[in-house]
């Protein structure tokens, strides 16, 4: 959350590594056995996980819009 502006590669490689948390729970749950419900709580990691990712990318793209205002 600190300086999203400047670490945006690091809000983005963290957004990417939520969304593959979920076919990585139900491609690994299986030959691990670990139970569906289970598999369902894993992937509740990266979807949770994104949340607060997602906001600071949107902290971003809103810098972005207030440096193409104020440059006009």
């Amino acid at each position: 959350m600190r300086d999203p502006v400047r670490n945006i590669w690091v809000i983005q490689f963290g957004m990417y590594a939520c969304i593959m948390v979920i076919p990585l729970a139900f491609i690994a749950g299986p030959i691990r056995q670990i139970p569906f419900f289970w598999q369902l709580i894993d992937c509740s990691f990266g979807v949770l996980g994104i949340i607060p990712l997602y906001t600071c990318y949107k902290i971003k793209k809103l810098e972005e819009l207030q440096i193409k205002n104020l440059s006009k």
